[in-house]
């Protein structure tokens, strides 16, 4: 496992941009299941986030959180594109 985790660290450190792939990857995972309605990415799991999905609404709550995943995945997936040049 040990050695895993060092090659792991090794390719991550010589192509960084990658990290920023699988951020991209994450994000858009989550803004799918936004759209689609998804209870595992809509849930509040913090005390925060319940305050704001209480105050907001489900809806309003949804459009939110949706266009926060949807900047995580331009963000992701700019930094893997500008890091390749």
């Amino acid at each position: 496992m040990e050695n895993i985790i060092n090659d792991l660290k090794g390719f991550f450190t010589e192509f960084p941009e990658y990290i920023y792939l699988i951020i991209g990857i994450v994000f858009i995972v989550l803004f799918i299941g936004v759209l689609k309605n998804k209870s595992w990415a809509i849930d509040p799991e913090s005390g925060n986030q319940r305050m704001f999905y209480n105050t907001l609404g489900h809806n309003a709550f949804r459009i939110s959180i949706g266009v926060i995943y949807l900047l995580g995945t331009i963000a992701g997936f700019g930094g893997f594109f500008l890091y390749l040049k």
